[in-house]
């Protein structure tokens, strides 16, 4: 069990606003949306996020900031521990067991309100003085006039109560089923058959979505082939990406009306790349990307860009405990933000360890490990054999199958379309020339010497982290057996 907190480890004094409260502090996550889908990140689609590019330009954008993992759940809860899933116990979609120190729970103990929106199997393990898991047949996940009016009711009951608030926001936009899908009729129909009640009463909906892209006017990153149903895909995924920027909008918007934008800082970032292979479920750069962005009123200077820092989500949470004067837990793998959020340089951030493990154990074991430097990204493939398939929500919908039909006939999306079914055990990636990882350069005798140095990085973070995966990157063993039994009940379902 980890220790609750550290005795050695002395915060600092709290840091306060000119007015001598300690901030208020909103996360704000999106779901599935990759770095290049801001239009302050280049995406030419025009209008398409206009209150991320807001926040943005009040703020700094981390453009080297990951997710320790490009899945939903323990990307969340790596954020809210400030531990790699195989730290939190929690490598897949399970809860982080008790006693682990947590963001929600250590803000409460020193006097904050802390509130969290959506998304409630990926918080359930914390407490909250207030929580909404969204599921079931309210639309919540969707719908930006909900959740502004649940932060305003929780914003109002913290100042009620005379306390500093922390609200976890979660949309589940821009994740699958895309707006206008077939996929999302269909999930629309099961909804109303589980929740008859609910339907009768109009309230089983995906809430109206504008259509802000066409499939003419989508872009189409370069891992994925320009195909006709790609393009059809992407225009719906972009039009739940505007849908998730209304509901930024509005909370900031919130903010303001309430008289509370000058004490509150506002972290917003995106638990994983875009639901489409091979993004999401993945150890690519562009899989954990994370879009990350922090405005500080008084603190951060509006409009930077930070280039030069790696970072992490994981970093996250012993920031905003630093920033409050909170002592921080023991055991820790993200550490603060503050001094570079300050403007100063900070050591030791020239790379970051991200990774991937399964889905649930037994049901999509395809652990990966992956070292990203900002010229260089190395993956280790544990589950690549050149016979097991890779399997994932990330090859649902139009796109994947798109590009099976494609294959039979294009020789060039054929051999994409065996690189992403089946790997190869290591792969390595020059990210100046090659941004978008389609040129492996593992076997160039011209850059073993890089390999070996990435290699040399990746143990040293598996070591340094208890990595389970570790005898298997040393060919001394093959994956944790506990990884590949199914647990009785496991099954498909997100």
């Amino acid at each position: 069990m980890l220790a609750l907190l550290s005795r050695n480890r002395v915060a600092q004094a709290s840091i306060l606003f000119p007015n001598g409260t300690l901030p208020n502090l909103v996360v704000f996550v999106v779901d599935d949306m990759d770095f290049a889908s801001m239009n302050a990140n280049g995406c030419p689609v025009p209008g398409l996020t206009p209150n991320m590019d807001r926040l943005a330009s009040e703020g700094v954008i981390f453009e080297q900031g990951h997710v320790p993992n490009a899945v939903c759940q323990p990307s969340r809860q790596s954020m809210m521990t400030g531990l790699h899933p195989h730290r939190n116990g929690s490598l897949g979609f399970e809860p982080v067991p008790p006693g682990v120190p947590n963001l929600s729970e250590l803000l409460m103990g020193h006097g904050y309100y802390t509130a969290s929106f959506n998304k409630g199997r990926d918080y359930a393990a914390f407490k909250w003085s207030e929580f909404l898991d969204g599921y079931g047949a309210s639309g919540f996940g969707h719908d930006p006039g909900m959740f502004v009016a649940s932060a305003k009711k929780a914003i109002l009951k913290a100042k009620s109560e005379g306390k500093p608030f922390f609200l976890n926001i979660a949309t589940s936009d821009p994740h699958r089923p895309f707006p206008e899908s077939a996929d999302e009729e269909k999930v629309l129909q099961e909804m109303k058959k589980k929740w008859p009640k609910a339907a009768a009463a109009g309230e089983v909906y995906f809430p109206p979505c504008e259509r802000i892209c066409t499939p003419d006017q989508a872009w189409v990153p370069p891992y994925l082939p320009d195909l006709p149903e790609v393009r059809e895909e992407l225009s719906q995924y972009y039009n739940a990406v505007h849908r998730a920027d209304e509901t930024l909008g509005g909370i900031l918007d919130l903010l303001k009306a309430i008289g509370v934008a000058e004490n509150t800082i506002v972290i917003f970032f995106s638990d994983n790349g875009a639901s489409f292979a091979p993004s999401k479920q993945n150890c690519y750069p562009y899989s954990t990307q994370a879009t990350l962005i922090v405005r500080w009123p008084g603190m951060v200077k509006p409009g930077g860009r930070d280039s030069i820092h790696m970072v992490s989500t994981m970093d996250i949470m012993p920031t905003i405990l630093e920033q409050a004067g909170i002592p921080l837990p023991d055991k820790l793998d993200g550490r603060s933000l503050l001094p570079v959020l300050q403007g100063k340089p900070q050591t030791d951030r020239d790379h970051v360890f991200t990774t991937q493990n399964y889905y649930k154990p037994g049901f999509q074991v395809f652990p990966m490990r992956a070292v990203h430097t900002r010229e260089f990204t190395y993956i280790f493939n544990a589950w690549s054999d050149g016979k097991q398939r890779f399997q994932g929500e990330c090859m649902s919908g139009l796109t994947f199958a798109a590009m099976e039909k494609a294959a039979k006939t294009d020789a060039k999306v054929a051999e994409r379309v065996k690189h992403i079914t089946y790997r190869e055990a290591e792969e390595l990636y020059d990210l100046k020339s090659d941004p978008w990882c389609l040129q492996n350069l593992v076997a160039d005798p011209g850059h073993a010497a890089i390999k070996a140095k990435m290699k040399r990085i990746m143990e040293t973070e598996m070591r340094k982290t208890d990595d389970p995966l570790l005898p298997r990157f040393l060919g001394k063993e093959e994956l944790p057996a506990a990884w590949l039994a199914a647990k009785p009940g496991a099954d498909s379902s997100d």
